[in-house]
């Protein structure tokens, strides 16, 4: 099995690439093979046939099928399948999903640089890195974003893990060889609220393609720095019991994160089907017992920062978090 950076992806879920060019069936006689029902309502207007499983999450329980709507096989719909659930069932989701290559494959050729200006020891107000085409050919964009998220670590540390948002905005743009695109680094207004005075290295990632820096960025970081970051965050000012509390709700939502990797497709079944992003969260709070903020937190992550493998990583993360919250 190939690693899942290297997988195409339909839409933003990570297939089987040998599943891709399998042989298609009828819905309904895979899924009599699997011993399920159809949900007809999400099967209607979607292809009968052509169906094939795509990716089996085995430890997870759970399937994920698709069928290509077009000759060339670079539209596909996809369908969820939850074996362990009492109810399991065929559910079709609603949207049409492009096939596109694996992100290792979409990014080869791009780098990311850091500015010269930013190459100074002194903290910016703000970040900002170079997405630079190092190849020899151009490079296109497909359904990829330039956007790029920043992280704080202890020097020479090079092991982290990192939640984001889309923003919506930092569109990728084609670049010729040599070309690069400034783009900012975004911080979690959050770090600033736990981030102690001191060297530390920034690491920046440019998220959808997880694209990283080669070399982090060494800064000494002054109180005033950090103060000054604080006072732009609407949580400015923490006092010790409000730090701790902010920095358990972040405990509570890692947690959620990694209970939401073992039922990621009964996830995405109850969002496919919910009429308003509030039906979907309370649909999420139900589904893990969660609680609201956890469940907005898994509704607002990237499905690649969900998957089970990623557990490790949040483990550490809710770790990092417990050490610092115990030293306030």
């Amino acid at each position: 099995m190939e690693p899942t950076d290297e997988s195409p992806q339909l839409g933003d879920a990570d297939v089987d690439r040998e599943a891709l060019a399998a042989d298609g069936a009828d819905l309904a006689a895979l899924a009599e093979e699997l011993g399920v029902q159809i949900d007809e309502q999400s099967a209607q207007g979607a292809p009968v046939d052509r169906w094939r499983v795509v990716k089996h999450h085995h430890s997870a329980g759970s399937i994920l099928l698709g069928a290509p709507t077009d000759l060339e096989n670079k539209s596909w719909r996809v369908a969820y399948v939850q074996t362990r659930a009492a109810d399991a069932m065929i559910r079709v989701h609603p949207d049409v999903m492009p096939l596109r290559a694996s992100r290792s494959e979409r990014r080869r050729g791009l780098m990311l640089r850091w500015p010269e200006t930013m190459t100074t020891r002194q903290v910016a107000d703000d970040f900002f890195i170079d997405i630079v085409n190092a190849g020899h050919s151009r490079w296109i964009p497909d359904g990829d974003g330039f956007q790029a998220v920043g992280v704080f670590t202890e020097p020479g540390v090079t092991a982290f893990s990192f939640g984001w948002a889309s923003s919506g905005g930092h569109r990728a743009v084609p670049l010729d060889p040599g070309d690069y695109a400034r783009v900012p680094v975004t911080v979690n207004s959050a770090t600033w609220a736990t981030l102690e005075p001191g060297e530390h290295d920034l690491h920046a990632i440019l998220t959808g393609l997880d694209l990283r820096t080669d070399r982090p960025l060494r800064l000494d970081v002054s109180a005033e720095q950090i103060a000054r970051h604080r006072a732009l965050s609407p949580r400015h000012s923490l006092q010790p019991t409000e730090r701790r509390r902010m920095i358990d709700a972040q405990i509570t939502q890692t947690r959620a994160m990694i209970t939401a990797g073992a039922s990621l497709t009964r996830i995405a079944e109850a969002i496919a089907t919910a009429e308003t992003d509030r039906e979907a969260v309370t649909r999420i709070t139900q589904l893990l017992d969660c609680g609201e903020d956890g469940a907005q937190s898994i509704y607002d992550s990237p499905l690649r920062e969900l998957r089970a493998g990623n557990a490790p990583s949040l483990e550490s993360r809710i770790a990092e978090l417990t050490r610092l919250r115990d030293a306030l």
